[in-house]
């Protein structure tokens, strides 16, 4: 029978670095920022006109989105942001459904599924195992403002919307610490496997 892990954490906690060592290892992973991102730069035509008819016309130009203008949008109507965010949620669901799906068919016996808002949206009851990645507030903030995209004022609007480390301790199964090296993170990692590997086999 195939297992179902939930891999989740705060923005710059590590899930990326988690995931991609996993598929490095041959894992199956379905990440929930690919498909957003993908739902963006490669927009469906019944998401693009969802964006015209309820976010803003302005925001579609010869069948490409500017995020810019949905930015701009959302800021001030959460109205409007709650509906969008809905809408996302609803599409990631349906593509790690049909992931899912499709390689629980091929007698795959692990799948994994990066879901950043796992918690946030109560989905912890649609896996056997649920992860969760911990680091610093400290460290989340050096890793993602090495991004140019993100400010410390904004950056600080995730942490108070996302799901507190005390809370995300008490919803999961496994926490795995990444407050130190690159070396000693993957190192927790591959001790968690090792933990994994062995309770599928029960």
């Amino acid at each position: 029978m195939t297992k179902l892990v939930g891999i989740t954490g705060g923005i710059g906690s590590g899930k990326t670095t988690f995931s991609n060592h996993l598929k490095k290892l041959g894992y199956l992973v379905h990440e929930s920022d690919v498909v957003v991102s993908e739902i963006y730069t490669k927009p469906k035509k019944q998401f693009l006109g969802f964006i015209k008819k309820k976010i803003s016309q302005k925001a579609v130009n010869h069948n490409k989105i500017n995020k810019a203008e949905i930015a701009n949008v959302i800021f001030s109507n959460k109205t409007i942001k709650k509906l969008l965010e809905r809408r996302i949620h609803k599409e990631v669901q349906v593509s790690r459904e049909a992931f899912i799906k499709k390689n629980t068919k091929k007698k795959n016996k692990i799948i994994f599924a990066d879901i950043p808002l796992l918690l946030e949206n109560k989905l912890e009851k649609d896996f056997d195992l649920v992860i969760c990645v911990i680091s610093s507030k400290k460290n989340r903030t050096k890793r993602v403002l090495k991004n140019k995209k993100f400010t410390t004022k904004n950056l600080n609007k995730i942490f108070k919307a996302q799901t507190s480390d005390t809370e995300r301790r008490k919803r999961s199964h496994i926490i795995i610490n990444n407050n130190k090296t690159k070396k000693d993170f993957i190192f927790s990692i591959e001790k968690v496997l090792t933990r994994i590997v062995k309770w599928e086999k029960l």
